[in-house]
């Protein structure tokens, strides 16, 4: 693992809307975003799935960064990612993914329109004691253990 992470060397970009993200290449990323007003639009099986397959399909499948935990719940959840060579890419593929879920949980609730999510935090892991904490927090945090896994993970 690698974390001699120099901040100035990732690009830094601070939105008057929402917090500062910091885009390096090569690090590793905890990335939590939650629903807006608590709402728990993520409430079955089929929702959860439809959310984690769109987080595997944007992450790991067409931006190729290495996924390392993950955790779903009702009205949030937690990636530990490492960006690889395209840190610049997690703005777009959160919005891809958050895009994509609202539509399809609104059209399940049929519903036009209506805000899912509120906003997400990222940040960059500097230290292996980080790594490890946000790591355990990922996997034994959950009251019940994480049992949205994709058909070819191992546990």
């Amino acid at each position: 693992m690698f974390f001699r992470v120099d901040k100035r060397l990732g690009k830094y970009t601070n939105y008057n809307h929402s917090p500062a993200h910091l885009f390096i290449d090569q690090a590793y990323y905890i990335i939590t975003a939650h629903t807006i007003e608590n709402t728990r639009p993520f409430y079955d099986d089929e929702r959860k799935q439809i959310l984690l397959d769109s987080i595997f399909l944007n992450f790991v499948e067409r931006n190729i960064w290495q996924m390392i935990a993950y955790f779903v719940a009702d009205n949030h959840y937690h990636i530990l990612l490492n960006s690889k060579d395209n840190a610049k890419s997690l703005s777009k593929i959160i919005a891809d993914i958050h895009r994509f879920t609202a539509i399809t949980i609104n059209k399940m609730d049929n519903k036009i329109g209506h805000q899912v999510w509120f906003q997400y935090w990222d940040t960059v892991i500097t230290s292996e004691n980080s790594f490890y904490a946000r790591f355990n927090y990922i996997h034994y945090n959950p009251v019940h253990p994480v049992k949205y896994r994709r058909k070819n993970d191992s546990l």
